[in-house]
């Protein structure tokens, strides 16, 4: 049986990704799957993931829009993946229908204890095996309706970033799966080393699950104020911000800001600044040694109880419950002055 990837124990053996490498993949989602589990490995200083593309002999010729291909290597056979602990199925454009091997090898990891994770067009290879049945899922809100009508056994929830429903991981599209893959190793390793890797690639505002996977079609995606303002307010997570103070930073009123925010992040201004004041204490209580009083304070919480309530609702767990699972965190620099540091742009 593969160890718990939830237990927070540390692992005797570096944790196996075998992301496949499948003819006619896309390319984006093989290199993004191996860039943040490498990163994750560079950043902590230790090999905490052995990642690997497994796929059939010889080389694969992947696909990149409609007329760009070139070939791909897999460095390990598709049966690599049946016992690896985690198994990243990227998109396969034009592919809907998994092969046999591929049925058998992802119903064999599965079986073994394997987290199963599809990317974008990939949640139709897994539901193709009959892994998503009974379950919720998500893949690219393009090709949502089809997944739903393909495959009336699941739940599809065509706006949400990712889905985690038993073991099995699915993604909306492009930079969701990046999104999905963070989070995967902040279950993992913790917020702290996530953090890390997020801001090195120069992701973009990290996103959960339920926000909005696109924005409406008369609505810009991302406007440059409200980016520019959540990048400053996560500077300024200790002081007391309102959505008036936001609004005053972009320029806009407060009834603009908070269609934007909602119509860019799909949830009001002041959950989105909730929860990243959580993603920080998270990293505070990974990095320091800090009372949790004190945390909340550096936070912009206002008390040990707030923190405590937020805490607790969005993840589940208390913050020394927290503490305790991930412990100190693995990355380089585990004694660093906690601040919050805004990506590069």
């Amino acid at each position: 049986m593969l160890p718990d990837h939830h237990s927070g124990q540390p692992r005797t053996t570096p944790h196996r990704v075998a992301v496949l490498g499948l003819d006619g993949v896309g390319t984006f989602e093989v290199a993004l799957a191996v860039q943040v589990f490498a990163s994750a490995n560079d950043h902590a200083g230790a090999e905490l993931y052995e990642v690997a593309v497994a796929g059939p002999a010889g080389p694969v010729v992947t696909r990149t829009g409609y007329a760009t291909s070139y070939a791909l290597l897999p460095d390990r056979p598709l049966a690599w993946a049946e016992s690896a602990h985690t198994v990243v199925v990227p998109a396969v454009p034009g592919m809907f229908t998994p092969s046999p091997e591929l049925t058998a090898a992802l119903l064999r990891a599965h079986a073994a204890g394997a987290r199963v994770v599809a990317l974008c067009l990939g949640s139709f290879l897994v539901a193709g095996t009959g892994l998503l049945d009974g379950r919720e899922a998500t893949t690219h809100w393009h090709w949502a309706g089809q997944l739903a009508a393909e495959r009336p056994q699941v739940r599809v929830h065509p706006g949400r970033l990712f889905v985690e429903d038993r073991g099995i991981f699915t993604s909306g599209g492009g930079t969701a799966a990046l999104d999905l893959l963070l989070h995967l190793v902040e279950l993992d390793h913790g917020s702290a080393l996530t953090a890390e890797i997020a801001r090195f690639m120069v992701a973009p505002l990290r996103r959960d699950a339920d926000q909005a996977q696109h924005a409406g079609w008369a609505v810009p995606r991302r406007t440059p104020s409200l980016v520019d303002t959540l990048h400053w307010a996560e500077e300024h997570l200790g002081e007391e911000l309102t959505v008036a103070r936001l609004a005053r930073h972009a320029g806009t009123s407060v009834r603009t800001f908070s269609r934007l925010s909602r119509d860019s992040l799909g949830i009001p201004p002041m959950e989105w600044l909730r929860r990243a004041r959580v993603r920080y204490a998270k990293e505070l209580l990974q990095r320091t040694d800090w009372t949790v009083d004190r945390v909340a304070a550096q936070c912009g919480f206002g008390s040990e109880s707030a923190l405590r309530y937020h805490f607790g609702k969005l993840t589940g767990v208390s913050p020394g419950q927290y503490r305790g699972r991930y412990g100190p965190a693995r990355g380089k620099r585990p004694d660093i002055t906690p601040q919050w540091t805004p990506r590069p742009r």
